[in-house]
């Protein structure tokens, strides 16, 4: 009898939560993520808040939104920044699908693996 073949394997949206980590395996990005987290804001807090360049956050959130973590809104000569929270909950899932640690058979350690 074949093994059975992990559904993961045909998901294209693995590719996608690869890309996704990848854009957010950066400290900077991760700090911006939680910043935007509170809310809507602009280059200039983010810049004030994580004590970098503005050419440095720009680039970041520019990364950010290009990969779909962000969308921006132009109110006169200021961009504002926020979190694309459907965006955020397409990761989410298939990340949770995947990697959720309550989803990960305990296997031969059952004994001592306990789920949550």
């Amino acid at each position: 009898m074949a093994a059975h073949e992990p559904k993961c394997k045909k998901d294209p949206r693995i590719v996608e939560l690869a890309d996704a980590l990848k854009t957010l395996a950066d400290p900077n990005r991760l700090r911006i993520m939680c910043f935007l987290s509170k809310g809507e804001r602009c280059v200039c807090d983010v810049e004030s808040e994580l004590g970098i360049s503005q050419q440095l956050t720009s680039h970041h959130v520019n990364v950010l939104k290009e990969a779909g973590f962000l969308k921006l809104r132009k109110e006169g000569t200021r961009y504002h920044y926020s979190i694309d929270r459907e965006f955020l909950k397409g990761v989410n899932e298939v990340f949770g699908e995947y990697l959720d640690h309550r989803n990960v058979d305990c296997g031969l350690q059952e004994a001592v693996c306990q789920k949550e």
